[in-house]
């Protein structure tokens, strides 16, 4: 299987150096790593070139820039993946770090019109600015992400328990950690197949925000016979912190959620305005 791994990023030049860092160190190399760049500045541009070099001799790296007019994730999305050479999709965030057996975990539990999704485990404001301060990449449950958990609350890491990596079928059996919720796609942490993602048709390019448009994937490939499949505590990753441009009570949001209603109301297997304009 030939995989490509999409990396969104937005000016974060220093995550996404520690993200591709990260997955350089794979247990399984993808094919190819993917930039879905929505218009960040030339900071990301050098820092995209600088890990091209560095990391030549684990996957081609390249770098997918549309011009920042606003949010336009899905549609830059939509791009990338057209222009990828590989059978199966692995989505990243550019601010995330992946355990070492992310990749393959993602290429084990794969299966025909399955989307797979995992969690992710928060790492902590003052762990993150010193994790990009070092240029270190957090992959693992290590001591310093454990004492992470001290401190005043609201600076603290979080969802520790995301970290765990439990491969015994039994136990994941007993812990029901192969069943997610139908809506429980995780945008940064998910994966399916390169023609799953087209008969889907790709990305929904109305949303105006980052809020729903993550679930509503999972809903299409429902809603076109397949399932949500998982790999919580298997493909696990770890984000890292910025603040949050979540508002409930946004007209954006609003309006995403009025999508997501009617996607699941009247069953719709997918988009309009998506990877194809249909």
């Amino acid at each position: 299987m030939n995989i490509s791994v999409i990396v969104p990023t937005y000016n974060r030049p220093k995550a996404l150096k520690l993200c591709l860092l990260s997955l350089a160190q794979q247990s399984l190399l993808p094919g190819e790593v993917m930039i879905a760049d929505d218009g960040s500045t030339v900071e990301t541009k050098h820092a995209v070139q600088d890990m091209q070099s560095m990391l030549k001799n684990s996957f081609p790296i390249r770098h997918i820039w549309q011009e920042d007019i606003g949010f336009r994730k899905p549609k830059i999305l939509n791009e990338t993946v057209r222009q990828t050479i590989g059978q199966y999709l692995i989505f990243i965030d550019g601010d995330c770090m992946a355990h070492r057996h992310f990749v393959r975990a993602h290429r084990d539990k794969s299966a025909p019109k399955t989307i797979l999704s995992g969690k992710r485990v928060e790492i902590g404001k003052r762990l993150t600015e010193k994790l990009l301060e070092e240029g270190v990449v957090l992959n693992s449950m290590t001591p310093r992400l454990l004492a992470d958990l001290r401190g005043e609350r609201s600076y603290r890491s979080r969802k520790l328990e995301e970290g765990l990596f439990i491969k015994n079928s039994l136990i994941r059996k007993l812990a029901h950690l192969d069943h997610l919720a139908d809506d429980a796609v995780t945008g940064c942490n998910f994966s399916l197949s390169k023609d799953l993602f087209i008969a889907i048709n790709g990305c929904d390019e109305d949303f105006l925000d980052g809020s729903v448009e993550d679930n509503d994937l999972g809903i299409r490939v429902l809603n076109q016979g397949g399932q949500v499949g998982s790999v919580r505590k298997l493909a696990n990753i770890y984000h890292l912190w910025h603040k949050t441009t979540w508002n409930f009570e946004s007209e954006k949001y609003r309006f995403n959620q009025k999508i997501f209603e009617r996607r699941i109301a009247n069953k719709e297997p997918v988009c309009k305005n998506g990877i194809r304009q249909l």
